[in-house]
């Protein structure tokens, strides 16, 4: 999923796929906490010793109205900035404030729910060689506390952080156990093991009523379930491995009549021997104090 030359952490739908809007999710790879820089929404300064000597932020903003196909959308990350394509903010600032979902987004302004914009950041030079220096385990982060930075100062977005109880789901170990193929790396596109901490290369499908690929971890299955259930879901098998993933169910609800296949309820037990458990839990909120409209350049 990862193009040659680029850096990819966070992808939405393979980064740059023309789907109507509604099936174009904005998520990234692997579900992380929710951070808030700090509570005047300023990214925190880098350390003494850290290999950036500033805060890095976008040189250059474009933000413009759409003016291409009105069913067509996406995001793409290259190695110097972000490429966006006719979304709402409510695919943007989920994810830069830790890949939450957006019902974890309280507080939109009425206007938010039907603006879509045409987004386009880069760095200067110095900055992404800066960036490109930073570990690669640190990109994710880097990334959003970068995009906070351009909604403060575009949108002058404000927000704080909130709670509330919830229905979540814990995905767990089946009765009879799992029934999971773990993925065998030395053998994934003659690619050989990774390098330590970085994943595998992988071939990750999402669709409605399928989840597809190999090498996939846990919480990454955990987080991708997440639209299917519409609720959270945490990865609680135990399982530390990489897995072949291949679940189908049929999306439509299993009290429609024309429903003929499992629900993923009944799939995830039957095809990968994983039981979701409902559970009440306190989750995290962003809670949006002030946004408005940007002025387009």
């Amino acid at each position: 999923m990862q193009a040659a030359g680029t850096d990819v952490a966070h992808v939405s739908l393979e980064c740059w796929l023309k789907r109507p809007l509604r099936a174009i999710l904005a998520f990234t790879l692997y579900a992380s906490a929710i951070t808030v820089a700090s509570a005047q929404n300023t990214p925190t300064p880098s350390r003494a010793g850290d290999p950036v000597a500033k805060v890095l932020v976008y040189d250059v903003v474009s933000i413009r109205q759409p003016k291409g196909d009105p069913n067509a959308g996406g995001l793409r990350y290259t190695p110097d900035g972000f490429t966006m394509i006719n979304l709402s903010l409510r695919s943007l600032i989920p994810d830069a404030y830790g890949a939450i979902r957006d019902d974890q987004v309280t507080g939109w302004p009425g206007w938010a729910a039907f603006a879509r914009f045409d987004i386009e950041a880069k760095m200067d030079p110095e900055t992404a060689d800066a960036f490109q220096r930073l570990p690669h385990q640190q990109h994710d982060a880097q990334r959003q506390l970068m995009m906070q930075s351009l909604l403060v100062d575009r949108f002058k977005l404000k927000v704080r952080r909130g709670t509330e109880t919830r229905t979540t789901y814990e995905l767990v170990l089946a009765k009879g156990g799992s029934r999971l193929k773990e993925d065998a790396p030395k053998s994934d596109q003659a690619a050989g093991l990774p390098p330590e901490g970085v994943h595998p290369v992988v071939d990750w499908r999402i669709a409605d009523g399928s989840i597809t690929g190999h090498a996939m971890p846990i919480s990454t299955l955990a987080f991708h379930l997440q639209g299917a259930v519409d609720g959270i879901v945490a990865g609680k098998t135990g399982l530390n491995g990489f897995y072949d993933i291949a679940l189908k169910w049929d999306p439509r609800d299993e009290r429609d009549p024309a429903s003929t296949g499992p629900s993923v309820f009944s799939a995830l037990e039957e095809q990968l021997g994983l039981h979701l458990k409902p559970t009440r839990t306190i989750v995290e909120t962003i809670v949006i104090d002030h946004l408005e409209m940007p002025s387009e350049d």
